[in-house]
């Protein structure tokens, strides 16, 4: 069976369909665009033990060619063989993507590819970074890019510098860090820190790193909107997550519940930050996708997706458009998950 990539049209009626098939089964996931919409990184997990990443071009809501699997250094092997990751897309600036890679029982290391190219390189050398490396975040500006590393025996965060080629630890404790993810001003960070009790976000700024959030549960996956940070929260049960924003420090606001937790991504922000996508918890809403003001104003926009489990959203502004891009299962009953894309201009 192939996995596709869905490109809905339209919205509102049978949406005209382009298709974008890769070469294995499996559930696609995780969807990240490039900042220009050029091009959509997502994951294919079978769950026989490994994960690949795909790169598909897309022009406007078409798909140019056939998506790109990422191929390891020395361009025989692959991600996607047994046992081996490739996960956690990120996108730099400047158009390459970097994510998480590692060969069957092997080190995680960071890699980047640039799309059109043969195969991946390793970002940083084991010397300068050793360990299990993982969630990477480049800043803004893309100088820096920040990233965890369990060398020490638990999560810490690190931080390269492009220009001086040098690795620095930020953040360190008895516990996990994880999730670091840049302002707009590319200097002050938000990530969460596990504790005995769940996990609480913190922020460094000037070197100092403050609490910023605590609470019962997980507060968890955070992202800047101008001064506010938007992340997921089981505060009121394992199996109920909602969507907080914070304006400040120990300030928090619902803005919307009960939604459909992604794999690994982040709160899904539109360019702007003025909102963000989510999918429903609910079983009578699982095909919709809904929006949401970050500002906690109440403004709301529900997307009737036609599909089933729909999730994992994620927005981009493209040639003065936008796009949403989801997972979802085709129909009831449905073996793999697919990818789609459809175009939400003035929706919201």
């Amino acid at each position: 069976m192939m996995v596709a990539l869905t490109l809905a049209l339209a919205l509102g009626g049978p949406a005209e369909a382009a298709e974008v098939s890769v070469t294995q089964r499996g559930h696609a996931s995780n969807p990240v665009w490039s900042p220009g919409g050029d091009w959509l990184a997502f994951e294919v997990n079978d769950f026989s033990g490994s994960i690949s990443m795909y790169v598909a071009k897309v022009q406007g809501a078409n798909p140019v060619g056939t998506a790109s699997k990422v191929n390891l250094p020395g361009g025989s092997s692959q991600f996607g063989a047994s046992g081996s990751i490739a996960a956690a897309p990120t996108w730099h600036p400047d158009g390459m993507v970097i994510f998480e890679g590692s060969n069957s029982g092997g080190t995680t290391r960071l890699y980047f590819w640039q799309p059109g190219g043969a195969a991946a390189t390793e970002l940083l050398s084991v010397g300068q970074a050793p360990g299990d490396l993982s969630w990477p975040s480049f800043a803004p500006n893309g100088m820096r890019l920040s990233f965890v590393s369990d060398h020490t025996g638990s999560g810490d965060i690190y931080a390269w510098d492009r220009a001086s080629n040098k690795v620095d630890k930020l953040a360190s404790s008895n516990f996990s860090e994880m999730a670091p993810r840049y302002k707009s001003d590319s200097a002050t960070l938000a990530y969460s820190r596990k504790n005995q009790g769940g996990e609480d976000l913190f922020m460094m700024s000037n070197g100092q790193s403050v609490p910023r959030i605590g609470g019962n549960g997980d507060q968890s996956r955070p992202v800047w909107t101008g001064e506010s940070i938007v992340y997921f929260s089981n505060e009121r049960g394992e199996e109920h997550w909602d969507i907080v924003m914070s304006a400040g420090v120990g300030k928090k606001l619902v803005i919307a519940r009960d939604v459909r937790l992604p794999i690994r991504a982040a709160p899904a922000l539109s360019p702007d930050g003025k909102w963000v996508a989510f999918g429903y918890s609910d079983p009578e809403k699982a095909g919709k996708i809904g929006l949401v003001k970050t500002d906690g104003s109440g403004g709301s926009a529900t997307i009737d997706t036609g599909k089933v489990a729909a999730g994992e959203p994620c927005i981009v502004e493209s040639g003065g458009r936008m796009y949403l891009a989801y997972t979802a299962l085709p129909s009831e009953g449905a073996d793999w998950r697919k990818l789609h894309i459809v175009d939400v201009t003035g929706q919201f």
